[in-house]
């Protein structure tokens, strides 16, 4: 039982990080979301929905420090230090409430 269960995991796994990269995989305009320094940047309109069907994996995937992810990384600007475990990147885990993506970094809807 424990084998299929790690394999499921496994399994979920791979499909959350190809659904994060299809994601990402169109270039996306920018579209000049609203941003007022010392606040949260707004997500570009051509963000929408997506967190509601990729979820934190979606953000992660453009926006967060993995082997795949930083290919992309010259069009998406790379999650801050302070929203990692520890304020520390090399950990690669999005600290808790962080993963909450939408709730700080809602779509601009201007």
């Amino acid at each position: 039982m424990k084998k299929s269960n790690c394999l499921a995991s496994l399994v979920l796994a791979g499909a959350l990080g190809a659904a994060a990269l299809v994601g990402c995989s169109a270039p996306m305009a920018d579209t000049g979301a609203a941003y007022n320094p010392g606040e949260p940047p707004l997500m570009t309109a051509s963000h929408e929905g997506r967190y509601e069907r990729l979820g934190a994996n979606g953000c992660y995937g453009c926006h967060g420090s993995s082997d795949a992810a930083e290919v992309f990384l010259a069009q998406a600007p790379a999650l801050p230090a302070d929203h990692y475990a520890g304020g520390d990147v090399s950990t690669r885990a999005v600290d808790g409430p962080r993963a909450e993506c939408i709730t700080c970094h809602p779509v601009d809807r201007a």
